[in-house]
């Protein structure tokens, strides 16, 4: 593939991304236009919510400002007009990071990677631009730096994470030759052990959620009766929750390392106990259980398990094939090259890393929901990257252990 035609795939590929987030928005809208409003609204409003929710998606603060008489019809009061949505309906921006990892892996970037990174970033930043310049006028405004910034960083994750993740991946090779194997060797394995214990509690998480949609079929459809939003309004409502259910899932997670997480203001869901007040009549919600369930503590020692797990698999990865003892003799052994110490490293490294990953994740999550109590949503982030990064550290360092000794045992057996 030449320069030019590389280029061209790039722009492509991000204009049909732009495409692709703003068509769950805008497509079940334009449904509800057509059958339910009979053609009598203005489209462009549906246009307009269509820009918001992927602007949304992608973590960009809302700033609502609401007619007085709406606002007090609604019961919210005269003081409260103008509030500020920025919970992440984060399937949009999942879909954004997927697809500039995507990108990354093609072929064409590979030998044009500046260009390809620079198109394909600052085509979404001018696409990004036009949309929020020609934005009609509605109860809805954003900062245009936020939108112009926030989609951009989801897609240069992506980007980023093909450079650095995977066999092929050439920011593995440039490491290879310029670190010692030691070094080397505590790096892969704390990044890696680190990554697999977010992404394999986010999928334990997953799990648990698939669980609680079947459990609880019957509360989600009171609340999407209690709305009453007609055959075509259920597609659109459907289409929002679709977004919004990689936030309920990370959610989820940070149920299961301990702090859990706030529906507003005094309303907290955790292990410890949960206290719900009124929530929004969001079917998806109505997966949360009243009461803590029976046993709920012994849920914290799941992530520690996730953790233990992701070491073990990782002991090939820092200790070779042979770990042999974990203290060997000095006389004939660095200290920095010593079994033992490379665990430590390896542990307190994957450690930060999960901590990392989970101040993003709760970070991306957590924030103004709107008016009233519901400004405090989410998890701490602070709280969920200390809780988790020591879960992380002891469990890594626990399970590099137990594989380093199980697969000595195995050997001396034979």
């Amino acid at each position: 593939m030449n320069a030019r035609l590389n280029a061209l795939a790039t722009v492509l590929d991000v204009l049909v991304l732009v495409g692709l987030g703003l068509g769950l928005f805008f497509a079940p809208l334009t449904l509800v236009w057509a059958f339910d409003d009979g053609f009598s609204t203005d489209l462009v409003v549906s246009w307009a919510i269509a820009v918001d929710g992927w602007l949304l998606g992608h973590g960009v603060p809302l700033t609502f400002s609401l007619d007085p008489v709406l606002a007090q019809s609604l019961g919210l009061g005269e003081l409260t007009t103008t509030f500020v949505v920025d919970i992440a309906l984060l399937g949009i921006g999942l879909l954004t990071l997927l697809w500039g990892y995507r990108i990354g892996r093609r072929s064409g970037t590979r030998i044009y990677p500046v260009s390809t990174w620079f198109l394909a970033v600052g085509t979404l930043v001018g696409v990004t631009f036009v949309m929020v310049f020609f934005l009609p006028i509605h109860m809805v405004s954003v900062s245009m730096m936020d939108a112009l910034v926030r989609p951009a960083l989801f897609l240069a994750t992506g980007l980023a994470l093909a450079t650095w993740v995977g066999s092929r991946a050439p920011g593995g090779r440039v490491l290879d030759s310029a670190l010692p194997d030691s070094l080397l060797a505590v790096l892969r394995t704390g990044i890696k052990a680190g990554g697999a214990s977010v992404l394999g509690l986010l999928s334990v998480a997953s799990i648990a959620v698939a669980i609680l949609l079947v459990a609880s079929f019957g509360s989600v459809i009171s609340l999407y009766e209690s709305l009453q939003p007609g055959t075509w309004g259920i597609i659109a409502l459907s289409m929002a929750q679709l977004a919004l259910l990689p936030t309920a899932i990370i959610w989820s997670a940070l149920w299961m390392v301990g702090p859990g997480f706030a529906l507003g203001t005094g309303a907290l869901v955790s292990p410890v106990g949960t206290t719900l007040q009124i929530v929004p009549a969001l079917p998806l919600l109505g997966i949360i259980p009243d009461d803590v369930p029976a046993g709920a503590l012994i849920i914290v020692a799941l992530p520690l398990l996730v953790c233990f797990m992701a070491g073990v698999g990782a002991t090939t990865m820092l200790l070779g094939e042979k770990p042999g003892q974990l203290w060997r003799d000095v006389h004939s052994t660095e200290l920095y090259r010593q079994p033992l110490v490379l665990v430590l490293c390896a542990s307190v490294l994957a450690g930060a890393v999960t901590a990392l990953g989970g101040f993003v994740l709760a970070s991306l999550t957590s924030g103004a929901a709107g008016p009233g109590r519901f400004i405090t949503v989410g998890a701490d982030p602070g709280q969920v990257a200390l809780c988790w990064g020591v879960e992380a550290g002891v469990g890594v360092v626990l399970g590099l252990i137990s594989g380093a000794l199980g697969r000595r045992g195995a050997r001396a057996a034979r």
